[in-house]
């Protein structure tokens, strides 16, 4: 019996431990032009970390945030527009984990709406 618990205390940590944690964004451009290089960070995965969209064109973003330090911050999106970089702060996240279920952003003319979701539709 004491080996049984063991190894299901084992298996549990060992599960536990490789969830990946992850803060999605919905992202809408709604100018007249393409946007090149964006990011969200924290971003800790190299694969896919940037993306272009079309003018008109919507994509889902996600920022793996495993192996960030388990503190609290804010994100920060930035990307490349009719020639212009783009930077904005946003939203908060704690000990590493996202407060949202999602963040849909519309990217607009003159400026970046942000609305982060909490709850299920």
């Amino acid at each position: 019996m004491k080996k049984f618990i063991g190894i299901l205390i084992f298996t549990l940590i060992l599960t536990s431990c490789s969830d990946k944690v992850v803060a999605v964004f919905e992202i809408m451009n709604n100018t007249e032009f393409n946007i090149d290089s964006l990011k969200i960070e924290p971003n800790i995965s190299d694969v896919g970390k940037y993306i272009s969209l079309k003018k008109g064109e919507k994509a889902v973003y996600k920022s793996d945030m495993t192996t960030i330090a388990k503190t609290d911050g804010a994100y920060q999106i930035s990307f490349l527009v009719n020639g212009i970089n783009k930077t904005q702060v946003f939203g908060y996240y704690t000990n590493g984990y996202p407060l949202e279920r999602i963040t849909k952003i519309n990217i607009e003319k003159d400026t970046i709406l942000i609305d982060q979701v909490f709850e299920k539709d």
